[in-house]
């Protein structure tokens, strides 16, 4: 605060009590206007009006918190850009196996239909390439139920939104983990139909 400004603020006080009828002030009274005074110049440094301190003050304090709440949406884009990454990942991953063994599959189920001796189990091998068939399945399921979740948490169903979205999110993981586990499952049942034929 300027010291103007308390010279003004002391005639100010002054001539309010004078206009009330008021001759006299008891030291004591005038020691207590002054202590209040005194906490007011405190408060904003010299040469600044205390609005304009108080006000500075606030702006900085909404500088602070606007970068800090940017600072908190960049994390979390940047954390929702990586887990969409991932499970894109998984999602390809798990059609790309379970596919892939299922075309060797049946590649090498031809080739034991066209030679003269069949040797191998061919009801293990078909129930390996039923489990690669069923993880394709299962992959396209969770491919499908990540669009649920999305949408969901995108707020296209309405009241129904958060629900779908987590539904779709957990129909999504439970399909990707089942197409792993069901490519294990198959290649398990091929390596026993080869091995024990």
């Amino acid at each position: 605060m300027k010291s103007s400004e308390v010279v003004q603020i002391f005639k100010g006080a002054i001539e309010s009590t004078k206009q009330n009828g008021i001759d006299k002030v008891s030291i004591k009274d005038l020691e207590a206007y002054a202590a209040r005074l005194e906490e007011a110049v405190n408060e904003s440094p010299e040469g600044v009006n205390a609005g304009e301190a108080n006000m500075e003050k606030y702006r900085a304090d909404l500088n602070a918190w606007i970068t800090a709440r940017q600072h908190q949406y960049e994390h979390n884009l940047e954390m929702l850009r990586s887990v969409i990454t991932v499970g894109q990942s998984a999602l390809k991953s798990a059609l790309l196996i379970n596919g892939g063994a299922a075309v060797a599959i049946l590649a090498f189920l031809g080739r034991l239909f066209a030679s003269e001796s069949v040797s191998l189990s061919i009801g293990g091998l078909s129930l390996a390439l039923l489990q690669f068939v069923w993880g394709v399945l299962a992959a396209a399921i969770a491919a499908g139920a990540t669009y649920f979740s999305q949408a969901g948490y995108g707020g296209e169903f309405g009241s129904w939104s958060r629900r779908v979205g987590v539904g779709g999110h957990i129909v999504a993981v439970l399909g990707v983990f089942s197409a792993y586990g069901l490519f294990g499952v198959g290649a398990w049942q091929a390596y026993l139909a080869i091995n024990l034929g």
